[in-house]
């Protein structure tokens, strides 16, 4: 266990706990998170995941601005989710990112457990694109990839950030229920102004 690890860890724990609460300081405490672990996953071999760190870091700083100013008029963007057939496509995106990207990394470099590590990067570009959009449907997609990546960090050795996933995966299942709340409060509200 590093100072950077630890860093990496607490930062991103507050960015999820944030997220789960649905509160826009998800995005900076996240860009402080996936900056650090960016490095950290570089000098473990784990590719795939110091390329969505990348991802991720340019996608805090638009959701930052999508939660606060992606709705009608430049206004707050609401709480909403995916037709049966967009689910489809998220999950078949998640799967065809990790073949890809699995078969890239293995062929061509040293990658540690390419096609699980790319698993973690599919599913989290489709989670993190959702999430911009704030869609609650990117919960469920979050917990598959915590789940996945508490094995994959296990067995790299980082044992603090397998740890911190499975806390991840925690908050992931009580976001689904805080969100679900939140989009029928929502509903209401929205109901109430027409």
């Amino acid at each position: 266990m590093t100072p950077l690890e630890v860093a990496g860890n607490v930062f991103t724990l507050a960015s999820v706990y944030a997220a789960r609460r649905n509160s826009v300081h998800t995005w900076w405490t996240g860009l402080i998170g996936v900056s650090l672990y960016g490095v950290m996953f570089w000098g473990v071999r784990l590719y795939a995941d110091v390329v969505l760190q990348v991802f991720f870091f340019g996608t805090c700083l638009a959701g930052w601005w999508q939660w606060q100013h992606g709705g009608v008029g430049q206004t707050e963007l609401p709480v909403t989710e995916l037709t049966n057939r967009q689910r489809v496509a998220a999950g078949a995106a998640v799967l065809a990112a990790a073949l890809f990207f699995g078969t890239v990394f293995g062929r061509f470099t040293d990658a540690a457990l390419p096609y699980a590590d790319s698993y973690i990067l599919g599913g989290s570009v489709v989670a993190q694109l959702l999430m911009m959009r704030r869609k609650r449907d990117h919960w469920p997609v979050w917990i598959t990839v915590d789940a996945v990546a508490v094995v994959v960090y296990a067995l790299k050795g980082l044992f603090l950030t397998s740890a911190v996933y499975a806390v991840l995966l925690v908050l992931c299942v009580q976001g689904v229920a805080e969100w679900r709340r939140i989009y029928a409060a929502q509903g209401v509200r929205l109901n109430a102004v027409r």
